[in-house]
């Protein structure tokens, strides 16, 4: 790490473009103190990348209004790109929900592809269920796989059971992989074993988080051997998908 830091700083000294931010993004990585003085620099040099990883910086070390007020800044120059961020930070680490919501609004005039997504979360949050709906059947019916997997999400928890199960399967054969233990938790609540158990075993089989408990509720559906279950029970707290109370 130090090698490769200092061959990204004395490239930096050569001229060579984006190797200071690369220095200042190893040594945060690593947890060094000077990272901070040195994506300043890169970012004071005109590298205005420099300024995703100094946001994150100020956020992970406690100052969320800092970083605010640096991509505030840096939009106020023209880059678009940090409404969503500005607004997730002040959703997430500073509780300021109106100013939040002027921040999505702004990021999806912008055309951000991410900003229908994050803003229906926001809006779920709030009970605006119609609003996120709203938002994401559109990009989900434009194709984007996470808006498939949200709106499902979305109307099972509206009790939308069938279109639920529909958005979920489209953003599963989408690729998105992480919609696989909701559509199969849908899918056993509905009575559907058998799919429910295919979308299992691809879920255990992609390590997904909560596959192993839900493969022990769908043994007990099935009437599995009551050691089997317990195995599968105890298999799902060893990986994490079940809180135990100490």
């Amino acid at each position: 790490m130090d090698a490769a830091v200092k061959l990204y700083l004395d490239a930096a000294e050569a001229g060579a473009p984006e190797a200071r931010r690369k220095a200042g993004e190893l040594m945060f990585a690593g947890g060094d103190e000077v990272a901070e003085a040195v994506l300043r620099q890169a970012l004071a040099e005109g590298d205005a990348q420099a300024a995703d990883a100094l946001s994150e910086l100020l956020e992970v070390t406690g100052r969320p209004d800092a970083a605010v007020d640096l991509l505030t800044e840096r939009h106020r120059l023209g880059e678009n790109q940090w409404a969503l961020p500005i607004a997730n930070l002040l959703a997430d680490a500073l509780d300021e929900p109106e100013a939040a919501e002027r921040w999505y609004v702004a990021a999806i005039e912008h055309g951000d592809p991410d900003a229908p997504n994050d803003y229906a979360a926001f809006l779920q949050d709030f009970d605006r269920v119609t609003e996120a709906e709203a938002l994401l059947r559109p990009a989900a019916e434009g194709g984007d796989e996470f808006a498939m997997a949200n709106l499902g999400r979305l109307l099972l928890n509206g009790d939308a059971i069938e279109d639920g199960i529909h958005w979920l399967t489209r953003a599963v054969e989408a690729g998105e992989e992480d919609a696989l233990v909701d559509l199969a938790d849908a899918e056993l609540d509905a009575g559907r074993n058998d799919a429910a158990r295919r979308h299992i075993e691809r879920a255990l089989d992609a390590d997904i988080d909560g596959s192993r408990l839900l493969y022990a509720h769908l043994l007990d559906r099935e009437g599995a051997d009551k050691s089997e279950v317990e195995a599968a029970y105890l298999a799902a707290v060893e990986a994490g998908d079940v809180e135990v109370e100490e």
